[in-house]
Parts: C-alpha cells; sequence; structure tokens
C-alpha cells in the first residue's frame, strides 16, 4: 500500500478532488475525477493491483452488456462468470482443493474487489430489470472507481451516484453550517479511527490469539474490545468519506444506525452496514425467499423459506468479507442467529399475538434484554471475523 488510507497524504488528495469537482464541468470534471481516481487506486495498490482493478472492471462493463442484450441462460451465465473471475482473483482458500498451487495466482488480490463485484453485480440486473434506464459511459468507470467507496464502502447505488453527479439531487445544503457540519464529521471520524480505535486496539482479541489458553474473563474482555474497534475504525472511516463526498458533491449513504442499540439480530443487520444489509437483501434475500415460496415445497412454510434464504444470505455474506475458513463460520453463525431469533419470534407470537409482543418488547426490562443478547451474539460471531485460519482450526479442534 503506497498510500495510508486517511493519512494526510489522503486528506491533501481529498482536497485536491474536492477543487476539481466544485470548480469544473462537463467532459473536464469527469476526465478529471477519472484520472484523480485512477491515481488514488494506483497509490493505494501499486501498478499491479491497478491492472488488477482496471481489468476486472472492464471485464464487467463487458459483461454488462452482454447481459443486457443477451437471452435469460446467457444472462445468467455472464453473472456467473463474473463471481468466478472474482473468486479466482481473490485466491479463496477452498480453491486449493481444485487448484494447484502453480495455478492459483494470489497477486491479482486487491482490495477493493468485493466492493467493485457488487456495484457491478446491482448495475447488470437493475439494468435489465429496468430499473435503471441507462448506463452512462461517461458516469460508470467514476462510479466504480470513486475513491470515496472503493476500499471499504459504502456500497452507493447507481442511480444516486448519477443523480448527485448531474445535479438532480443535493447532496449536501448550500449553507455554511451544512459545510461545518461535513468538515466536523470528517474530523470526528479520524478520531474515532486514530485515537479511540487507537486505544482500544490495545486490549483486543489478536488473529493469532489461542482462544483456548484464555480465562472466561479475558476471553470476554478482549472480544468485546475487538467488537468496539472494529465498530470505531469501520465506522470512523465512512464517517470521513461521507464528510468528504459531501463536500465534494457526491455523498455517500449511510452506513451505521447505533447497532449497539439493536434489540434483535435482524435489527442488528438494519444498523450495522446498512449498505450491504441491504444489497443483499435486495439480490439475495428477497430473490431466495420468493422462490422459496413458489416452490410446491415450502409455499404453505413462509417460516422455513425465511430461514433459508436468511442462512444463504449469510453465508454470501460471509464469503464476501473474506476468503479464509473463518469468515464462512462468521457467516454461519449470523444466519443460526437469524433463524433462531425468526423462530423465537415466531412462537412469542404465536403465544403473546403481535400487539401485547410489541408492548413486551417496547418496555424498557424488553429493551435492555434484547440489546444485551444483540450485542453479545453479535460479538461472540466477530470472533470468527477476526481469527486466523490456523487458530480457527485449533479452537474447533478443541472445542470438540
Amino acid at each position: 500500500m503506497f498510500i495510508d488510507l486517511l493519512s494526510w497524504e489522503f486528506l491533501l488528495f481529498s482536497t485536491f478532488a474536492i477543487i476539481l469537482v466544485a470548480s469544473s464541468t462537463g467532459p473536464v470534471r469527469t476526465v478529471g475525477f477519472l484520472s484523480a481516481n485512477i491515481a488514488f487506486v494506483f497509490a493505494l495498490l501499486g501498478p499491479i493491483g491497478l491492472a488488477s482493478t482496471l481489468f476486472f472492471s472492464g471485464l464487467g462493463w463487458v459483461l454488462t452488456r452482454v447481459h443486457l442484450t443477451a437471452s435469460r441462460w446467457a444472462a445468467i451465465l455472464s453473472a456467473t462468470l463474473l463471481i468466478l473471475v472474482f473468486i479466482y482473483m481473490l485466491d479463496y482458500e477452498f480453491l486449493g482443493l481444485f487448484l494447484p498451487d502453480a495455478a492459483r495466482l494470489s497477486f491479482l488480490q486487491t482490495v477493493g474487489l468485493s466492493f467493485l463485484l457488487f456495484r457491478i453485480l446491482h448495475v447488470m440486473i437493475d439494468a435489465r430489470s429496468g430499473v435503471i434506464d441507462r448506463i452512462d459511459p461517461a458516469v460508470y468507470p467514476n462510479y466504480l472507481l470513486a475513491f470515496t467507496t472503493f476500499m471499504m464502502g459504502p456500497i452507493q447505488r447507481y442511480q444516486d451516484f448519477r443523480d448527485q453527479w448531474a445535479d438532480r439531487t443535493r447532496a449536501i445544503e448550500m449553507t455554511y453550517e451544512a459545510h461545518l457540519d461535513a468538515g466536523l464529521r470528517t474530523l470526528w471520524g479520524l478520531a474515532k479511527v486514530y485515537v479511540i480505535g487507537t486505544f482500544i486496539f490495545r486490549f483486543a482479541l489478536q488473529p493469532n490469539t489461542d482462544v483456548l489458553a484464555l480465562s472466561p474473563s479475558e476471553f470476554w474482555l478482549q472480544l468485546v474490545a475487538f467488537y468496539f474497534f472494529l465498530y470505531m475504525n469501520f465506522s470512523g472511516y465512512c464517517d470521513v468519506v461521507i464528510g468528504i463526498g459531501s463536500l465534494m458533491g457526491i455523498r455517500p449513504p449511510e452506513n451505521f444506525n447505533n447497532p449497539y442499540f439493536a434489540q434483535n439480530i435482524a435489527d442488528f443487520w438494519l444498523r450495522q452496514h446498512r449498505s450491504l444489509t441491504l444489497w443483499l437483501t435486495d439480490y439475495v434475500f428477497n430473490p431466495v425467499y420468493k422462490k422459496a415460496l413458489s416452490s410446491s415445497s415450502f409455499a404453505s412454510l413462509p417460516l422455513a423459506a425465511g430461514i433459508i434464504a436468511a442462512m444463504l444470505t449469510m453465508l454470501v455474506s460471509g464469503l464476501w468479507h473474506g476468503t479464509t475458513i473463518g469468515f464462512l463460520i462468521f457467516g454461519l453463525v449470523h444466519g443460526t442467529w437469524l433463524a433462531i431469533y425468526r423462530i423465537w419470534d415466531h412462537v412469542l407470537t404465536v403465544r403473546f399475538g403481535k400487539k401485547r409482543l410489541r408492548k413486551i418488547r417496547a418496555s424498557w426490562p424488553g429493551r435492555i434484554v434484547g440489546m444485551a443478547i444483540t450485542f453479545h451474539a453479535a460479538a461472540f460471531a466477530f470472533l470468527f471475523f477476526q481469527l486466523d485460519t490456523p487458530s480457527v482450526v485449533a479452537l474447533l479442534k478443541g472445542l470438540m
């Protein structure tokens, strides 16, 4: 990495981009911003990383054009091919079961590729269904490579980016107060990452930790510290890019809404990494759930259909987050929590009825119990998000 994200170099680059976008129009603005985005990717990833990113982006454009004009099965194959190329480029651990080491090119792996994949698939699907009426070839590259959302999101929809770029919608009110708020949000994000997050990281669970050697109190404290560190680091980054994007006129979507106050695991995913949750809901959960309900096996079993859709959605989420077995387990654990919650919610609804159940959950004891259970369930799942593969394997062996 040739530029440290959220460093003074990044802030200087962002200032240049804000001035460039605000002071230019037409092709100069488009080409200038694209050049800045490509320069950022080069500074972040180096020449090989830039080449991999541009290759994947170009492939996405070609396959998107195929997806729009081809038959239904050809369209499915184009999306599948994109996903397979993504898996190969990221060099997932399970590829070792199918490919010799000589055929695996780990140098193609770059940060930001996961977000690129979901942006490209979103445009593919929505353009074919008519939700996106036109893909502007001048806007599309900047949408994919926009430096504010390139590395860690949030996942912005093409329509939102295009409308802000064309000034059809405003990213920020044209007032001094609104611009001051955007600048202060950037500073607050930096404080969360570099001050609060750095302090908490000293107590957080490390990737190579032997969890079985820890006492229960040590394990709980380190796990909770990692959970807080992860939130401060990721939400702080989002604060920075939302603040910068607002000043530049292309505001990324909100990505967090006080996840620690979630009262159940479904509510948690509507508060944590919201842009990812909404993407997975639209393009994984809803299609799978609808397909299951339309089948003869699950037509009369909506609860079972919902559980299957939730498990598959969380499995995709886990694999999207990372390439190791730990991320797979992370997704499966969250899928299990969602399944348990849906079953428990169904049992309580039958027992008390919807109206009385809402009153119980709205009471202060109900809220506190719900938040406590959700907090610990989410924190436990992040155990597998943090541990490296040898530590996960050792943990699983120790539990058997």
